[in-house]
């Protein structure tokens, strides 16, 4: 029988106080203990029970049985010249997320956590974009994000400032557990709702909905382009809200009822999205919404880098000709902001990208290391095998007999028999290697022609040195007759392993599926072809394409 489950054991990085309380109650110890285990790991960073030594050793016994602090496995943690920390942290189900955490000369202390794991948005610049949508994050692993760093940062007498929900994800699509995590960061963690950003491409409904929320969180939109077409090929997710005016509309709106200013943020790609020209168009697009200069700000970062993208980020003079196009034509706020953890790739997905590359590289070691032991395993049995043929070999008599079904045949003087030296080598033919009746009614005589018995098995001995001492069999002096001795040889393997019905529809189903990826691999031939620019795993499932159609080649051969 399988073994059981481990047991579920209870997060204390995210369970609530008064639920915590009553769950010691419920194991026999008194409630006011929750206060000083949450002290432990929420001010003091403890990352172990033996750690808390003021709480009795029955109570940690049974902490370390039933509960965990965190459910977040930390897979890679790296650290920029700059002070950044980005994580690649390992959930339950195996998915990957980030968290970055941005110390600044200032005082401040920024966690940029993720909402999901992955992102359905598709934005072609972003890492995790190229990689796509695997599930929403619960409100407990958000929270636990910030969480963590907020402990780590109490435990060296720092606190954390800001959060920005600008991780993994896009927030306003997993909308009710992004906000039901910002409620306990506020309530919990005393990060005030001011000091939380919400970021979005542009999900028109759930900014409306936000707009309504009486949480006074900020809002960052990720803008980038002033030109719809421009727009959706960079993001698009922008053809499937309404565009830029639905989108600017809502924006209007939040920033009219919650009297709150709004941020733009503008990756600036060089030669793309960063000249003057394009500032004026920004500029007079913000006009045209009726979105007061004061009510907006402009975030400028050049672009993050990703392997998934040809763009590259502006330099620095085009950069300080932007923001000052803003500032001077149109009087609206831009700041060009420092990329942080550029060292480390700390952009949105940059280090998931890394880690599953390193995957996938100790994934292929393993396997060359598995094949090079299998190849020395067939080494051995060639050396082995070398060793027991050293002797000299002495050439072959060759016999013909029947033993179809093992049958016994009473012994009888043969008088083609040979009882010489035991030198022959025998053989029999395997079944699947030639089969003679294969079509029904089909007769073989049984015509023997000595003179072509007698070439093949001259051409047989010629092959090999003469035997050193092997006399001829008397009987085999008759004009006309063959030495002839029954004997066995092993034949070579079959070479398919389609050897009963299982196989065969194991084998094609194999089929079916490498056709239905050959398939998807012109789909993406075409899409490359029109333009689109594929990501990394794309371009490595076309780079088995070649093995792929091999593989159904020899299926189809096997098959017939």
């Amino acid at each position: 029988a399988a073994a059981p489950p481990p047991p579920l054991k209870v997060n204390l990085h995210t369970i609530p106080k008064p639920e915590l309380s009553a769950l010691l109650k419920s194991w026999g110890h008194p409630p006011y203990r929750s206060t000083q285990i949450l002290k432990w790991i929420r001010d003091r960073g403890a990352s172990s029970f033996e750690e808390m030594t003021d709480l009795p050793l029955k109570l940690r016994r049974d902490l370390e049985e039933r509960a965990a602090i965190g459910s977040l496995v930390l897979d890679t943690e790296m650290v920029s010249k700059d002070g950044t920390r980005k994580r690649a942290y390992r959930l339950g189900d195996g998915q990957l997320i980030e968290s970055v955490l941005m110390p600044y000369e200032d005082g401040r202390n920024t966690a940029c956590v993720s909402s999901q794991a992955g992102c359905a948005m598709g934005c072609v610049f972003c890492a995790t974009g190229q990689m796509g949508f695997a599930r929403q994050l619960s409100p407990d692993e958000i929270f636990e994000q910030v969480a963590r760093f907020a402990s780590e940062l109490r435990a060296e007498d720092k606190r954390l400032t800001n959060v920005v929900m600008m991780g993994m994800g896009e927030p306003l699509a997993n909308y009710r557990n992004v906000m039901s995590a910002i409620r306990r960061m506020n309530d919990e963690l005393g990060i005030g709702s001011r000091r939380i950003t919400v970021s979005t491409v542009g999900v028109v409904p759930n900014i409306r909905k936000l707009t309504k929320d009486e949480m006074q969180v900020k809002l960052a939109v990720s803008l980038h382009c002033s030109d719809d077409k421009e727009r959706t090929a960079l993001l698009p997710a922008n053809g499937r809200y309404g565009g830029i005016d639905e989108l600017l509309s809502a924006v209007r709106e939040y920033v009219d009822t919650t009297k709150r200013r709004v941020t733009f943020e503008w990756a600036l790609i060089e030669n793309q999205n960063d000249t003057p020209e394009v500032a004026r168009d920004l500029g007079n697009l913000l006009k045209r919404h009726g979105l007061r200069r004061d009510m907006c700000h402009i975030n400028v970062i050049p672009l993050n880098p990703t392997g998934g993208f040809g763009g590259g980020p502006s330099g620095r003079k085009r950069v300080e000709g932007f923001v000052t196009t803003l500032e001077r034509e149109f009087g609206i706020s831009a700041t060009p902001r420092m990329r942080r953890g550029i060292d480390i790739d700390a952009g949105c997905g940059q280090l998931k990208a890394k880690v599953k590359k390193r995957e996938e590289r100790e994934a292929a070691e393993a396997n060359t290391a598995k094949d090079a032991l299998v190849d020395e395993s067939a080494a051995d049995e060639l050396r082995s095998f070398a060793r027991e043929s050293s002797a000299p070999l002495v050439p072959p008599v060759v016999g013909v007999y029947e033993d179809e079904n093992d049958v016994e045949v009473a012994e009888e003087e043969d008088p083609l028999a040979y009882s010489g030296p035991s030198g022959i080598v025998d053989f029999s033919l395997h079944d699947s290697a030639l089969d003679l009746d294969e079509e029904e009614g089909h007769v073989i005589h049984d015509e023997f022609n000595k003179d072509e018995a007698s070439r093949l098995i001259a051409l047989v001995q010629g092959s090999f040195p003469a035997p050193t001492s092997v006399a001829a069999p008397a009987s085999a002096a008759k004009e006309g007759q063959i030495a002839d001795v029954p004997a066995v040889v092993d034949m070579p393997k079959k070479t398919t392993t389609i050897t009963d019905d299982e196989a065969v529809r194991k084998a094609k189903r194999r089929r079916k599926k490498l056709l239905k990826n050959l398939k998807m691999i012109g789909n993406l031939r075409e899409l490359e072809r029109n333009g689109k620019v594929l990501n990394d795993e794309q371009r490595a499932k076309i780079s088995k394409e070649d093995g792929w159609r091999a593989e159904v080649e020899s299926l189809e051969h096997n098959l017939k």
